[in-house]
């Protein structure tokens, strides 16, 4: 509970700079308490806010997270920063905290059921101004008599002042002190952070010169923090970094100098401050404007959980790189054995314009040959009445037959389909397997199908002057329809240097290919169904631990793996191969080197199949030397992670299985020399079970985990 109590306080200090760091909130609390009055009052307003949360059995994650106690700390320090202190005061506060958290529920869920948007800082300016008008002392407003301003930007002793006061006024705070703790928080947390502050103070003076005429020095402070609070929420928190972030800062700043003006002109007639209104209103306007765009692969609207900015790019890059072609339906190859893909998408011959997306699977020899002797008989085609499959369960809803293989050479331009099979995989998505052996079809119209179960043979029938499987996916039972473009759930390609693992891949001309073959061993190794327990005993820098996990599935069916600390590990099983796609948590912990070890693991075995992943730089151990790249992130991207895995070779009449994997970090151009290697290794048992498995990074730490089997070795 202690520690549940002090996450909600300090995070709620870490929101309004859009950070989930406990260690970044502590020292914003530090900022805010150069002022102890204000610090004590900011205090009580999260205190009573987060208990008032807690009394009403408020969402427990919201609480902890600090989604409510941050418009009251704004609050309890806006009281302190604004008025003269008395006990009247005092009591009105504690009044207007808890006005403050019920304006906070209202108008949170409000946003994110009605508009999808996070709420800011709206409820802490609606009860300010409530407060305000309430006590209608405006003599007693402190702000306009406070020395916030320190001269001119273009000096560097003027530049640097006014920056730190623009980041202290975030949190109240009038003393520079504030925001030379601030400027370092940001710094550590996030180098894009600290730089959008930077970039946004630079702008916003150059802004307010160009657009106000004579500007009062108190206005300049006002668009200062409301345009780095801007930055920081559209350059990185609330949209994916990117080059184009950088012009909607400026453009989005250039806004804030307007609105501050406007809003300026507005509130002095009746008397109220203009806090952080044109931050709010122009973020808002921004974030919900861009949802109503057609393409949405630029400016990246943010789609998780927050993290820092650079981790935020990291995550959606490596997401699009892993899972940008996976899909809900998981057809695999129509066919048994290794074929070759004659003609692939926008073939020469025939896949063209609307019917551009489409296989010709052939079968050939080591020559690439078609077909042995002359290959002038059906017979002399290696492909010819091999049995076809369904790629997915559904149900047969058109067939095609009757129609005689033509001669080698000749086609049949008046049924040019030939005998064809459509079935129905249902939400929307068909298969059509054409050019089928008459009479070898095994299923009529209505039919229902499982994936794997023999349609029918190939054969010659329709336009195919040889024997050959012409597939497409459709979006109808349309015998002709236009094709679809959809991936295959996995398979394996046949080349000089081995066999290769793809997922959600599209087979291209020219690869030899091949469906997976579960093998029960590697199955039951990583078979994680939900309930199933694990017990480790392990060693990492010269500390020994045991530790558990349990698979486990969240409200949205999503499985994870889940140890005693609360670290999270989610995957999928996509057809026949296991896939990490997220973690969170401590990166010291067994299922953290699991996660990295195991990222993408095949049920299937071939002595040399390997396979290659991406990950995100922010997934791996943390080393110092990254953050020198991250300062070039929202220019250029420096690093780059790749990985390759593979079966080790297996000892002579052993059932034993080694999956050893090489993850390289590599720098480009002179961040070459940020480069790391991390390996891994996962040994399986011949009974189905992990036995063991180790991750070393950099030939130095190496973690070692045992899997232990029983009460008694726990013991």
């Amino acid at each position: 509970m202690l520690k549940f109590f002090t996450d909600a306080v300090f995070l709620s200090y870490s929101q309004i700079f859009f950070s989930n760091r406990k260690w970044f909130g502590i020292l914003i609390f530090l900022a805010v308490m150069v002022n102890p009055l204000i610090g004590i009052s900011s205090l009580l307003g999260i205190l009573i806010t987060n208990l008032l949360a807690m009394l009403l059995k408020f969402d427990s994650e919201k609480i902890r997270s600090g989604f409510y106690g941050f418009n009251g700390m704004l609050f309890g320090a806006g009281v302190m920063f604004y008025f003269e202190p008395s006990f009247y005061l005092l009591g009105l506060t504690l009044i207007f905290i808890v006005i403050t958290f019920f304006i906070s529920a209202v108008i949170e869920n409000f946003f994110a059921v009605t508009l999808n948007l996070p709420g800011l800082s709206i409820p802490f300016v609606i009860t300010t101004y409530i407060f305000f008008v309430f006590l209608g002392k405006y003599d007693f407003i402190r702000f306009a008599n406070l020395p916030l301003y320190h001269g001119p930007v273009n000096t560097a002793e003027g530049f640097i002042l006014n920056y730190l006061q623009a980041l202290s006024l975030i949190v109240l705070q009038p003393s520079a002190i504030s925001g030379i703790i601030i400027a370092l928080a940001l710094l550590l947390f996030s180098r894009i952070a600290f730089q959008l502050s930077l970039l946004a103070f630079a702008i916003n003076a150059l802004a307010v010169n160009i657009l106000i005429p004579d500007p009062s020095p108190n206005f300049i402070i006002i668009s200062s923090f409301n345009s780095i609070l801007t930055a920081l929420a559209l350059g990185g928190a609330l949209i994916i970094p990117s080059k184009k972030n950088l012009l909607l800062v400026v453009l989005s700043i250039f806004m804030v100098v307007i609105f501050t003006g406007f809003f300026a002109n507005v509130m002095n007639s009746v008397a109220l401050p203009i806090i952080v209104l044109p931050f709010n209103f122009i973020v808002l306007a921004t974030v919900y404007s861009l949802k109503f765009r057609k393409d949405h692969t630029e400016l990246t609207l943010l789609y998780y959980k927050l993290q820092s900015p650079e981790e935020n790019y990291y995550y959606h890059k490596n997401r699009r790189a892993r899972f940008d072609k996976f899909k809900i339906s998981y057809p695999e190859l129509p066919v048994f054995g290794e074929w070759y893909i004659s003609q692939g998408f926008d073939g020469e011959y025939t896949h063209k314009k609307d019917w551009r997306y489409a296989w010709d699977f052939v079968v050939v020899d080591e020559k690439e040959s078609e077909y042995s002797s002359e290959g002038n008989r059906f017979e002399d085609y290696y492909c010819y009445k091999l049995p076809v499959i369904s790629p997915l369960d559904g149900m047969i809803s058109k067939v095609i037959d009757g129609i005689p293989d033509n001669d080698i050479g000749d086609i049949n331009v008046e049924k040019n389909w030939g005998n064809t099979v459509i079935i129905n995989h249902y939400g929307g998505l068909y298969s059509a397997l054409s050019h089928l052996e008459k009479d070898t079809i095994k299923f009529k119209e209505g039919d229902y199908i499982k994936k794997g179960d023999i349609i029918g043979q190939c054969g010659n029938s329709g336009r195919s002057p040889y024997p050959h499987l012409h597939f497409q996916f459709q979006l109808s039972e349309k015998l002709g329809e236009k094709t679809f473009q959809h991936p295959f759930v996995h398979f394996i390609s046949k080349s000089d240097g081995g066999l290769k693992l793809h997922l959600f891949e599209y087979p291209e001309k020219g690869m030899r290919i091949q469906n997976l073959e579960t093998h029960k061993i590697l199955k039951g190794a990583f078979d994680f169904y939900y309930g199933r327990k694990f017990s480790f005993a392990c060693e990492f820098k010269d500390k020994k631990f045991i530790e558990e996990w349990e698979v486990k599935i969240d409200i949205y069916n999503n499985l994870f793996l889940e140890n005693g600390s609360g670290d999270i590990a989610y995957f999928v099983q996509a057809g026949k191969v296991l896939y990490f796609s997220a973690y969170s948590g401590n990166k010291e912990s067994a299922l953290y080197f699991f996660y990295l070890s195991a990222m993408q693991v095949p049920f299937c075995y071939h002595e040399d199949l390997y396979w290659e992943d991406k990950y995100s730089p922010s997934e791996l151990p943390k080393s110092a030397l990254y953050y020198i790249p991250e300062i070039f992130l929202l220019y250029h991207d420096l690093i780059d992670v790749n990985a390759r895995f593979n079966f080790a070779p297996r000892e002579e009449d052993s059932e034993d299985f080694i999956i050893e994997g090489n993850i390289r970090l590599e720098g480009k151009s002179f961040a070459k020399i940020f480069s790391e290697e991390f390996r891994s290794k996962i040994n399986i048992g011949g009974e189905g079970e992990i036995t063991d498995y180790e991750f070393e990074i950099n030939n130095k730490n190496k973690f070692n985990a045992k899997q232990i089997f029983n009460d008694e070795e726990t013991k």
